[in-house]
């Protein structure tokens, strides 16, 4: 029997690379999940073969239970939709996965402030947003889990990207996420942070191809002298929303092959 049975949750940004992960895992350990991702389009015609909607049916081929959501995080009021989504379809909300984020490369000196403002907008306020939102549902039960993903980047500056606002973003996840642990402990409900390194999503991997010499930079940086697998990050996404958590609240796990060490 899985870890997570009877137990539903959200993952946002989970229409691919790591949150797509998450929302897998966490169905195969028998939750049941929103997948929530704004990518793709539909015309309203033929099948629906937007990111979300793939991630439901693989969940739903493996015989799990899912449904699919398209609000945009950096929009506040997607937050109420979505909490709602997931009450209205399963009764409940018992994990959030705070995994929507984006990053702008730009030298401090030239970045645009535009820019600043929107990895903002998507990797802290929408944070903000959902965490408010998931609150009341899981006050009334006395219990919840919301977990956010931070990065190394929000605990060490990365070489050589330059992108200050992702840095100081991930940081502010961090500080977020303790904070709401203090907050929230009284209601039951624990707040914790994964903080990973450079893993193989899609995007890094195309960035392998693409800038080999950019990838090797990279990799020196790493003590293990290699990026993560998804899979060996979703383990902790796991234990974090299971009960044999409950002791956990204010943690940043940090999987990253030492990375913020070196």
């Amino acid at each position: 029997m899985g870890a997570l049975v009877g137990k539903v949750a959200i993952v946002t940004g989970a229409g691919r690379g790591i949150g797509r992960g998450e929302a897998l895992l966490l169905a195969t350990e028998g939750a049941r999940v929103v997948v929530n991702d704004l990518g793709g389009e539909w015309d309203g015609t033929g099948a629906d073969n937007r990111p979300a909607q793939q991630v439901v049916d693989e969940i739903k081929a493996a015989g799990g239970e899912a449904v699919a959501n398209y609000d945009n995080v950096a929009d506040w009021a997607g937050a109420e939709r979505l909490v709602r989504q997931a009450i209205d379809t399963f009764g409940t909300l018992d994990v959030l996965v705070n995994n929507a984020g984006i990053a702008i490369l730009a030298p401090a000196e030239t970045a645009p402030l535009d820019d600043v403002r929107l990895v903002f907008e998507v990797d802290v306020f929408g944070v903000i947003a959902f965490a408010k939102e998931a609150f009341r549902p899981m006050r009334d039960q006395g219990k919840g889990c919301i977990i956010n993903m931070a990065s190394m980047a929000g605990i060490t500056v990365l070489r050589p990207q330059e992108h200050v606002g992702y840095n100081a973003a991930k940081a502010a996840v961090i500080m977020v996420t303790k904070s709401l642990a203090v907050e929230w402990a009284e209601f039951g409900i624990r707040v914790n942070a994964i903080a990973p390194g450079y893993m193989l999503t899609p995007p890094v991997v195309e960035l392998c191809g693409d800038d080999p010499e950019r990838w090797s930079a990279w990799m020196d940086g790493v003590p293990m002298a290699r990026a993560g697998e998804p899979q060996e990050l979703q383990g902790a996404a796991v234990y974090l929303a299971s009960d044999s958590a409950s002791y956990v609240t204010g943690s940043v796990v940090v999987v990253d092959g030492g990375y913020s060490c070196a």
